[in-house]
């Protein structure tokens, strides 16, 4: 019955890098990296800055979850969706990751992962 069980679409995806911020006289920059000009475009001016703080950490590997959620979330909603599943796969790969008082953090990326690959899938399948 496929109504409710969806079949994973099979598909390889290749890693996206994570933008890194660097370091400015007023704290994490995304500008000089080549998705800025995207992600300035696309977000308003507030969340990239709360994205380039979440961006750092996230490069120097935090161990809150939420860091790395709002980040893939910032980043799909940008319309980056290889980074943002990357930025899922970093926190899935941390040791925090299978500390119990994160596992409902975890799940709920493990979701989100799960949903930007279909994503992802269907984007690869549609331009071949």
């Amino acid at each position: 019955m496929g109504l409710f069980h969806r079949r994973a679409r099979d598909g390889v995806i290749e890693p996206s890098p994570i933008p890194v911020p660097r370091f400015s006289i007023d704290g994490w920059t995304l500008s000089g990296t080549p998705s800025a000009a995207k992600l300035a475009g696309s977000l308003p001016r507030q969340d990239l800055r709360e994205l380039e703080c979440l961006l750092h950490g996230v490069a120097v590997q935090v161990d809150t979850p939420y860091t790395y959620e709002r980040a893939a979330t910032l980043l799909e909603r940008a319309g980056e969706l290889g980074p943002a599943l990357s930025v899922c796969e970093a926190w899935l790969a941390l040791p925090a990751a299978r500390w119990p008082e994160y596992a409902q953090h975890t799940r709920a990326t493990e979701k989100h992962r799960a949903r930007l690959r279909s994503r992802l899938c269907s984007v690869v399948a549609s331009a071949q």
